[in-house]
């Protein structure tokens, strides 16, 4: 049976300029020791393979090397980011205990953001509106002297939704300089609100969804931290990267050898970096095309989909045409899922996290829908490899494996 690959959110086939950049370091270290910390020639060659990907990572998302942090996913990145931004923070002014979250965040965010509780941090939850974005009125009304990092994600992973970023940095950084110049800072207003350093706290956005889909160019950012994983732009799975900022404070508990900055000890997977690089540089040349041909794919789906009964999209805010998510009336995902993956079709009802687990989206729970609606929910998503086809195929299955998802469910309910 032919397999039809619509996942590409939870993560990406490996691409081809990944895997022969892999397979050419691989031979270059082949028969040597692969440890970059070491000081002989062995080291020093594969210091020297890992410090060009690193520029080449740099290069494609429009940040310095030394602004690079390899770490262990995408997850690993986001736990480092905001563990230390708020260690940090508190450290350099005690009042600073709050950690703002969006109502949206990924668990890589939300349950790294709930267990700082257990080390006297305060969590401060924005809601998002009906169609899952954050309500910048909240971000105005919150209290900027006792934060100590504010986390929210640059593209949602179930619905695709694109984040007002630039504006809700703007307001937070304002406010927090205008607070500044009331309590008499006299350095307030020549700063200005432009980085975490100068507000006193840092920003730090969850991008892993965004990469591929939307242009990550670090030195126009306007956050101090960004988290992205590698194998959701066709790299090797298991290696992330955190863009930090030189001038930001992160306090580290990954303590050991002093590797990448002395923020995130351990020995460097110099291979899987080099494989990183070739991907987010193809992932970053590729992005006009592959927006223009996602946007195509998102059409063609919408316009089979949507027609089926009972069929809607969960949200029609901005979104990245790569992630689409549909509502479906009367049915489970575990079943459609189930039914779907019978016909060779492999689709997910959200957050590949927590595939296998039957639980209503958190995501469209925030967006206001019940708990029942929010179990009868799919996502679709589009990468490098999708084609016309692969849409075709599954609007030839969906019909069918929707009815017999809401027969089941039917049949459960009596």
């Amino acid at each position: 049976m032919q397999l039809t690959y619509l996942d590409n959110a939870a993560s990406e086939p490996l691409r081809p300029e990944a895997l022969a950049a892999m397979n050419e370091a691989a031979a270059t270290l082949s028969g040597i020791g692969a440890n970059p910390s070491s000081a002989h020639a062995a080291g020093r060659k594969a210091a020297a393979l890992l410090e060009t990907a690193r520029a080449q990572v740099a290069r494609a998302l429009g940040a310095e090397p030394a602004e690079v942090i390899f770490t262990g996913g995408g997850t690993d990145s986001c736990a480092l980011a905001l563990r230390g931004l708020a260690r940090a923070a508190r450290r350099q002014d005690p009042r600073r205990t709050k950690i703002v979250v969006s109502q949206v965040e990924h668990d890589a965010v939300g349950l790294n953001a709930r267990d700082l509780q257990d080390a006297g941090f305060q969590v401060q939850v924005l809601p998002v509106d009906g169609g899952g974005v954050v309500e910048l009125a909240a971000v105005s009304a919150l209290d900027t002297t006792q934060i100590a990092a504010v986390s929210v994600m640059s593209v949602c992973n179930e619905n695709g939704v694109v984040q007002p970023l630039a504006e809700l940095c703007h307001l937070l950084r304002e406010k927090a300089t205008d607070t500044r110049v009331r309590q008499g800072d006299s350095t307030a207003s020549a700063q200005g609100a432009g980085s975490g350093q100068t507000s006193q706290f840092a920003i730090h956005t969850d991008a892993i969804a965004a990469a591929g889909r939307q242009e990550i160019n670090f030195a126009d950012s306007p956050v101090d931290a960004i988290s992205l994983a590698c194998h959701k732009v066709g790299g090797p799975a298991a290696l992330g990267v955190l863009l930090a900022r030189r001038e930001v404070n992160i306090a580290s508990d990954r303590r050991g050898g002093g590797q990448e900055r002395a923020l995130r000890a351990g020995t460097q997977d110099v291979i899987a970096a080099v494989g990183a690089a070739a991907a987010f540089t193809a992932a970053q040349q590729e992005l006009a095309e592959t927006t223009r041909r996602h946007q195509h794919l998102r059409e063609k789906l919408l316009q089979g989909a949507l027609a089926i009964p009972g069929v809607k999209l969960t949200s029609e805010a901005l979104a990245v045409p790569g992630i689409v998510q549909f509502a479906l009336e009367g049915a489970e995902a575990e079943g459609l899922l189930f039914a779907l993956d019978q016909a060779g079709i492999c689709a997910s009802a959200g957050s590949a996290c927590h595939t296998g687990v039957a639980r209503p989206s958190p995501v469209l729970l925030a967006q206001g829908y019940s708990e029942k609606d929010a179990l009868g929910s799919l996502r679709i998503s589009f990468g490098w490899s999708t084609r016309r086809e692969d849409v075709d195929r599954l609007l030839q299955a969906l019909p069918g494996a929707l009815s017999a998802s809401r027969k089941l469910a039917e049949r459960e309910r009596k």
